[in-house]
C-alpha cells in the first residue's frame, strides 16, 4: 500500500499534468479490446501525487475502480484520486 504524501503548494500539479479520464474513452478501450476484462491504468493521485495502480472493469452499468477514485470535475470528465485524498481529505 502506497502510504500518502502531502505536497506543499509549490508543488501542486498545474491542471494541463493532470490525468484527465473521458468516460467514452474508457468505452473505446473495453470495445478495442473485447477479451480484456481488466484493465490497469498507472497514475497519479491529482492531490498528493502519490503513484496509483487503479483497476478498471466494465461493467453493465458503467465501470468499476478498483485502487483510486474517479472524481468529476467537469461534464464527462474525470480527476484520478487516492483513498486519501478522496475520504480523508474530502475528494
Amino acid at each position: 500500500m502506497v502510504t500518502h504524501t502531502a505536497m506543499n503548494p509549490d508543488q501542486q500539479f498545474r491542471k494541463e499534468d493532470l490525468i484527465t479520464i473521458e468516460i467514452e474513452a474508457l468505452k473505446k478501450i473495453f470495445e478495442d479490446r473485447p477479451l480484456k476484462s481488466i484493465i490497469t491504468l498507472s497514475c497519479k493521485c491529482s492531490d498528493c501525487g502519490n503513484d496509483l495502480l487503479i483497476d478498471i472493469t466494465h461493467t453493465i452499468g458503467g465501470f468499476g475502480f478498483n485502487g483510486g477514485f474517479f472524481v468529476e470535475y467537469a461534464p464527462d470528465k474525470y480527476l484520478v484520486k487516492c483513498y486519501y485524498c478522496y475520504e480523508v481529505l474530502g475528494g
